[in-house]
C-alpha cells in the first residue's frame, strides 16, 4: 500500500470518527462518547475547558438531567490533515439547531455557527481518539448553548 493510500484511509478514518461522534452526541444522547476521547483529553467548548474523560462523562450526565433536548450537530466542510503515523486533525464547520424538548419542535436558525477542530490519535487498539477537541463560536442566538456546570474556563 502506498503513502497516498495509508493518507486516504486515515483521512476517512477520522472524518468518519468526528461524524460519528455528533451522531452518538445526537441520536444516542451521547452515550458512547467518551469512547471517542482519549484518557489525556482537553474539550474545549466555547469558553469552558474540560480535561479528561471524567469532566466529559459529567458534562453529558448533566445534560441528560435536565430531560429531553433535541439537538442536531451539522458539521460541513471538512479539512482533514494527517500529521503522522498515529497522528491527524479535522476541521469544519459545525452547526447547531437545539431546544428542549420532543420532536415536532418549531424551526428556528441555529442556536450556534462554529469552528470544529479535533485532533485525533490512533490508540494501540487501532481506534481513533480526540485528544484535543475544540468548538469556537463564530455566530451565536436564539436557544442557549448547553454549557458543562463547574467547567473551567479557557480555552
Amino acid at each position: 500500500m502506498s503513502a497516498s493510500d495509508d493518507d486516504f484511509r486515515t483521512r476517512l478514518a477520522v472524518q468518519e470518527r468526528l461524524v460519528d461522534y455528533w451522531w452518538d452526541v445526537d441520536a444516542n444522547d451521547a452515550k458512547g462518547a467518551l469512547d471517542f476521547y482519549t484518557a489525556d483529553c482537553v474539550y474545549s467548548m466555547l469558553e469552558h475547558r474540560m480535561d479528561g474523560p471524567a469532566a466529559v462523562a459529567d458534562y453529558y450526565a448533566y445534560r441528560a438531567s435536565r430531560g429531553a433536548r433535541l439537538v442536531r450537530h451539522v458539521l460541513t466542510n471538512l479539512r482533514t490533515r494527517v500529521t503522522g503515523a498515529d497522528t491527524a486533525s479535522v476541521a469544519g464547520i459545525l452547526t447547531v439547531y437545539a431546544a428542549d424538548g420532543v420532536p415536532v419542535l418549531p424551526s428556528n436558525p441555529p442556536i450556534l455557527v462554529a469552528d470544529n477542530t479535533a485532533d485525533f490519535v490512533r490508540g494501540d487498539d487501532g481506534a481513533w481518539r480526540m485528544r484535543l477537541h475544540r468548538i469556537t463560536a463564530l455566530f451565536r442566538g436564539g436557544v442557549p448553548v448547553l454549557v458543562p456546570p463547574g467547567a473551567a474556563s479557557g480555552g
